[in-house]
C-alpha cells in the first residue's frame, strides 16, 4: 500500500507552491500573503525570520539583489519580452528609467514613481525575485518598527544595529544613507507583484528572441553550420586572457591601484610580487582593470581596439534575457598572446572553422532554456564547459570545485558525468587556494530556498557543493544525447557524450560559517583566482580539442 500520501510536505515546496499556485491563479500576489509560509521555511539565509529584530544579513542581502528604487516601489511587474509588455498595455516601460543591482543581472525599469518593471528569464526568476522581496518586506517593517517614532533616524539605527553592520548599510547606501533611513521610517511596505504570463511557451520565445539577436548581430557567421565550443562563464576572463590588453597597461593600472588608497589590495599585490607569482599578477591587473573601466573610457576603448583586433564580437542583450554573449573564431587565436599562457603552439588554428560562443552565465533554469535553443541552431557542439559559483560545505572561499555527481532539485535527477576538468589541469596555474575534485553537486531552486536541515541532509549524503545552474545545463545534455526530453527523478550517466563535458566551480561562500556567507559580505579579489584559473584552462581544453580535430581531418 502507498502511504506517500502520508508524508509531510516539506516547508519549502509548500511556499513555493502558494506563491506559483497565486500567481497562476490570480496574476496577482501580496508578499504580505507570503510572510507565513516564507518563514516556515527556515531559509539558511533567513534564520532569523520569525523574529521582530531585524536580520541583517538577510536584509543586506536583499538589498544587493534589489535596486536602490525599492523604497518608493509598490508594485512589481514581471513579463518575459518586450512583447509581452507590450500586449498587457505596458508598451512604454523602456522609457522608464533603467535601474540596476550590485548582486543580480537583470534588465528592470523604474517609473520613477511607484512601479517597476522586470524582464524575466524562467521561473527561476520569479522564484528567486518573490524570495527577495518578501525577505526584504520582512525586514524593512522590522525595521521601521524601531524607527518609525525616532526623532533622529541615524542615531537610532546606528545605537540598534552593530556597528560593523552599519558600515555595510553605509556602503550600500552611499549618499542616501539618511534618505533610506527616512523612508523607512514612515513607509510600511506591502509589495503586490504581478506576473504578466507565467507560461513556459513565453519562456521558449523569449529565449528564441535572445537567440535571434545573437545571429543578427554576427551576419559573417552561417551558426546553423558551424561547429562551436559553448561556455557559460562571464563575459571579461575568458577574453581577458585572449587579448591580455592589461599588460600594456601595467603601469596606469598600479597608479590606479597606488591611488585608491584601498590597503587591501595594495597588500596583495605587494604580496604576490614578493611571491614572483607571474600568473597571480596578471590575474590581480585583470582585476584592478575591471574597476578601472567603470571610469576610464581611453582604458575601455583599448580593450575594446585588442578584442576587435581578434575577430572578437560583443553581442549586448537586448529586450529580453538580460545574458551577453561573445563569439570567438578560433582561427584568430595564433594572433593572440594567449598561446604563451598555455605554452602551445596555435598556428594550426588558423585553419579552425570553429567558433567560441561564450555567454554571460544565466540564473538557473534559464540554463536549460538557453542551451537547448543553441543546440538547435548551430553546426555542431564539441565541447560544453560551464564556470560559476557555489556554496561550499568543505573548502574554503575561493576553492576550485570539480563535480563529478549532479543532483538536480527542479527534475529530481542525479547524473554522473564524465568532467573533463581534474585538478593536475591546476597545479601551475592556481596558487591561492585547493582544488576539490571527484565532487557532489546540488543544485537547488534558489538562494533563499535552502533550509538548514536540507543542508545537512546533502551534508550526510556526500554532497558538497551547492549552486543553481548544472542540473538544468544537464537536462539540456540529457536532451543532446538522447532520443526523449529530459527524464525526472532517476539515475542517469552521461559520461559517454559526443563532445567534450567540464564544469567547474568556485567556491563564493561557506554556508556553516555565518561570517562567511554572501548575506553579511560581498565577494571580492577571493574569487579572482579561480574565476581566471578555470577560464584558463577552459581555453587549453578547447585548444587541444580542436588542434586534435583538425589533425584527424588532415589523416
Amino acid at each position: 500500500m502507498n502511504n506517500n500520501h502520508h508524508q509531510k510536505i516539506d516547508p519549502i515546496e509548500i511556499h513555493i507552491r502558494t506563491y506559483r499556485s497565486l500567481l497562476k491563479s490570480a496574476g496577482v500576489v501580496q508578499i504580505e500573503k507570503l510572510i507565513d509560509s516564507h518563514k516556515e521555511m527556515n531559509s539558511i539565509l533567513h534564520q532569523k525570520a520569525k523574529d521582530p529584530q531585524v536580520d541583517t544579513s538577510a536584509f543586506i542581502y536583499s538589498l544587493l539583489r534589489l535596486p536602490s528604487c525599492m523604497s518608493m516601489v509598490k508594485k512589481i511587474i514581471l513579463g518575459q519580452s518586450i512583447r509581452v509588455f507590450k500586449n498587457n498595455r505596458f508598451a512604454t516601460i523602456e522609457s522608464w528609467q533603467e535601474v540596476e543591482t550590485v548582486g543580480r543581472r537583470r534588465k528592470m525599469y523604474f517609473n520613477g514613481r511607484d512601479t517597476l518593471a522586470i524582464y524575466i528569464a524562467s521561473v527561476t526568476d520569479v522564484d528567486d525575485l518573490i524570495t527577495l522581496l518578501t525577505a526584504f518586506q520582512i525586514e524593512w517593517n522590522n525595521l521601521h518598527q524601531v524607527l518609525k517614532k525616532s526623532s533622529n533616524v541615524v542615531k537610532k539605527f546606528e545605537h540598534y544595529i552593530e556597528a560593523e553592520d552599519v558600515s555595510r548599510f553605509k556602503k550600500i547606501w552611499g549618499e542616501d544613507y539618511h534618505k533610506f533611513l527616512t523612508a523607512i521610517k514612515y513607509r510600511r511596505v506591502n509589495f503586490h507583484v504581478q506576473l504578466l504570463s507565467g507560461s513556459y511557451m513565453e519562456y521558449s520565445r523569449a529565449t528564441q528572441y535572445w537567440w535571434d539577436h545573437i545571429e543578427k548581430s554576427i551576419p559573417k557567421y552561417d551558426l546553423l553550420n558551424m561547429p562551436i565550443y559553448f561556455v557559460s562563464s562571464n563575459t571579461h576572463s575568458l577574453v581577458n586572457l585572449i587579448t591580455r590588453f592589461v599588460l600594456n597597461q601595467k603601469k596606469e593600472l598600479l597608479k590606479f591601484l597606488h591611488q585608491s588608497y584601498d590597503q587591501h589590495l595594495i597588500d596583495i599585490w605587494n604580496n604576490l610580487r614578493e611571491k614572483n607569482l607571474h600568473l597571480s599578477r596578471e590575474f590581480f591587473l585583470y582585476y584592478l582593470s575591471k574597476k578601472l573601466l567603470r571610469t576610464s573610457p581611453q582604458l575601455q576603448a583599448e580593450k575594446n581596439k585588442s578584442e576587435k583586433l581578434l575577430g572578437i564580437s560583443y553581442i549586448n542583450a537586448m529586450h529580453n534575457l538580460d545574458i551577453d554573449a561573445q563569439i570567438i573564431p578560433l582561427a584568430r587565436l595564433p594572433d593572440s598572446r594567449v598561446g604563451e599562457l598555455i605554452d602551445m603552439d596555435l598556428k594550426n588554428l588558423k585553419s579552425s572553422n570553429s567558433l567560441i560562443v561564450n555567454i554571460d552565465y544565466p540564473l538557473g533554469w534559464a540554463a536549460y532554456q538557453v542551451l537547448t535553443e543553441i543546440g538547435q541552431n548551430v553546426g555542431q557542439v564539441l565541447g560544453i564547459y560551464v564556470m560559476g559559483k557555489a556554496a561550499a560545505l568543505n573548502g574554503h572561499i575561493g576553492d576550485i570545485l570539480l563535480p563529478t555527481t549532479v543532483f538536480d532539485a527542479h527534475t529530481k535527477n542525479i547524473y554522473a558525468i564524465n568532467n573533463c576538468f581534474n585538478a593536475n589541469d591546476f597545479k601551475k596555474i592556481f596558487k591561492s587556494g585547493s582544488v576539490l575534485d571527484n565532487q557532489k553537486t546540488v543544485t537547488t531552486k534558489g538562494t533563499y530556498l535552502e533550509s538548514t536541515g536540507m543542508i545537512e541532509k546533502w551534508f550526510r549524503e556526500g554532497y558538497t557543493d551547492i549552486e543553481m545552474e548544472a542540473g538544468p545545463y544537464l537536462n539540456a545534455v540529457y536532451e543532446f544525447i538522447y532520443y526523449n526530453r529530459y527524464e525526472e527523478d532517476e539515475f542517469i550517466n552521461l559520461t559517454p557524450t559526443p563532445f567534450q563535458l567540464g564544469i567547474a566551480h568556485y567556491a563564493s561562500d561557506t554556508p556553516y560559517s555565518k561570517a562567511k556567507n554572501l548575506g553579511s559580505r560581498t565577494l571580492s579579489y577571493e574569487g579572482v583566482e579561480s574565476t581566471y584559473a578555470i577560464s584558463l584552462t577552459i581555453l587549453k581544453k578547447i585548444v587541444e580539442r580542436e588542434l586534435k580535430l583538425l589533425k584527424e581531418k588532415e589523416v
